[in-house]
């Protein structure tokens, strides 16, 4: 699983307009082309950063998948109860 990568200023890629600390879509930009956006300083990789496109990848469309471990689950995710009527 690739890096997660962050834009380190305002850009532009095939129309859609980036700010700094906005996440990229995992399945944008070839390697080749991330790398060089990384080389010029316009995005930085992060490896322990987890990726929101990755976490919700229903919604995102993203390709790679990552989950919450149960740890998170328990701890952040909302559970459904039935309430007795």
């Amino acid at each position: 699983m690739r890096a997660t990568l962050v834009a380190i200023r305002h850009f532009e890629i095939g129309g859609r307009v980036f700010h700094h600390g906005s996440e990229i879509m995992p399945d944008l930009l070839s390697k080749e082309s991330a790398d060089k956006l990384i080389d010029q300083g316009v995005l930085r990789e992060y490896r322990e950063r987890r990726s929101l496109y990755r976490l919700f990848a229903p919604f995102s469309g993203a390709k790679e998948k990552e989950s919450l471990d149960d740890d998170e689950l328990n701890k952040l995710a909302l559970t459904h109860s039935r309430r007795s009527t």
